[in-house]
């Protein structure tokens, strides 16, 4: 299973975002199906996340983007999905094996990161803040 690494690449301007991307991608790289206390890691990272989110649209709000409105609408797809995933695993635990829990959230965290919330950095960038 990849290791998500923390990239300059990744940093969207805004200091206290970038750290919550840093400890989100710590938290998805610790997780660990085969844990006995899996469920409350996941849920830690679930709980995390939805205070990410909070935070990164108050600030979208806060500086006027333009794109609020579709950027929390994946929010609120990754939420759907990240829920399904969880009512699947509560009805049958996915074999330690089966990596598709951790695949979805480092691919969709890493995409979300350098190309989504880098839409909002760059819109930042070129108003001079």
């Amino acid at each position: 299973m990849p290791i998500i690494a923390w990239t300059e690449a990744m940093s969207v301007g805004n200091a206290a975002l970038d750290k919550d991307h840093q400890k989100l991608i710590g938290m998805i790289n610790d997780l660990d199906q085969s844990a006995p206390d899996f469920l409350e890691l996941f849920n830690a990272v679930l709980d995390y996340t939805n205070g990410h989110f909070d935070r990164e649209e108050t600030h979208l709000e806060a500086i006027g983007f333009p794109g609020l409105d579709a950027h929390r609408v994946q929010h609120d797809d990754f939420a759907d999905q990240v829920a399904d995933m969880l009512k699947q695993f509560r009805a049958q635990p996915f074999d330690p094996a089966d990596t598709r829990l951790k695949d979805f959230l480092w691919s969709w965290l890493k995409g979300h990161i350098l190309i989504e919330d880098q839409r909002y950095a760059a819109w930042t960038r070129a108003k001079g803040g």
